[in-house]
């Protein structure tokens, strides 16, 4: 064991004598905030990476306690042991790889489509008013139209220079309705996941099911576009407007998650000049992104 993994076990020990410990595993990389330790495939232990992160993990707590146990797709228990440390159930599955979406059946495709959809419906119709959800903070992603537009006068400075003259339009195309249209980005908040990225989303292969949804360190009330540009931006339109047959306010913010979607990889290009500028690439990460192609070997 190295040091890191030596402490979280130790501390887990101590504070759980009874735990027969029959297998653990660590995951140190994965996670932007925490550090990860799966015990006995039944418990996740978080641990915060940094002083600043330890309220990623309280809003996680906080999050899916409030949300209880009625959701459609299962969510993980959570225990707050301390500040910056809590205690998850284990959900069984493997991320929702947008090839291993596409090369299920229409049928099968449907289900998983009506599973996201009813899952996200309940979350974003949460009602925020009441003794249960005070506590929750606004989404780190409510973006106001006026600060979106001067993010982008960011990047006509910092990312430009690096783009010839068809990715510096191509940019402008995405940002040019927040100029036509001052109300573009209106919404009326909702309980947003956040993150919902298909390494939170786990599937059952065995079954062809959704078997749970996971961290919800970045939830909190947003503009309920925000999760479906997410999804739009892994798994393509085509899947998404199979959600909107089960979720029909997905026609109504489509144009808002698009935007969404597309400034994904702008504000990635912006954060890459920000490390280019400062020679400071401790959270640079390659990323693996899918795009609206049939996976390969497809018929």
């Amino acid at each position: 064991m190295d040091t890191k993994e030596t402490k979280y076990m130790d501390y887990i020990k101590n504070k759980y004598p009874e735990y027969e410990i029959l297998r653990e595993r660590c995951n140190f990389t994965d996670g932007k905030h925490a550090d990860i330790v799966i015990v006995n495939e039944k418990d996740v232990f978080k641990f915060s990476r940094y002083d600043w992160s330890t309220v990623y993990i309280e809003n996680e707590v906080a999050v899916i306690n409030n949300l209880g146990r009625d959701m459609s797709i299962y969510i993980p228990k959570a225990e707050s042991i301390e500040k910056g440390i809590a205690k998850f159930t284990y959900i069984k599955g493997e991320p929702l790889y947008r090839n291993t979406l596409l090369q299920l059946a229409n049928r099968m495709q449907d289900m998983v489509a009506e599973q996201l959809a009813a899952f996200l419906k309940q979350l974003h119709s949460v009602a925020l008013k009441g003794e249960r959800l005070k506590s929750l903070s606004e989404s780190q992603f409510n973006i106001s139209q006026e600060d979106w537009l001067e993010k982008f006068e960011e990047i006509e400075r910092k990312v430009f220079p690096y783009c010839d003259s068809y990715s510096k339009e191509y940019y402008r195309q995405i940002f040019r309705p927040l100029l036509t249209d001052e109300k573009f980005l209106d919404f009326k908040p909702s309980l947003i996941h956040g993150d919902l990225m298909p390494y939170h989303i786990l599937f059952n292969k065995n079954s062809n099911r959704i078997s749970g949804v996971i961290d919800f360190g970045l939830a909190g009330t947003g503009d309920p576009a925000y999760d479906i540009g997410t999804l739009l931006d892994n798994y393509g339109e085509g899947f998404v407007k199979r959600m909107s047959r089960y979720y029909k306010n997905i026609d109504v913010f489509m144009d808002r998650a698009r935007f969404y979607a597309y400034t994904n990889n702008v504000m990635w290009a912006k954060a890459v000049a920000d490390m280019i500028s400062t020679r400071d690439f401790t959270n640079f990460r390659f990323q693996a992104k899918d795009r609206d192609i049939m996976p390969i070997g497809t018929k």
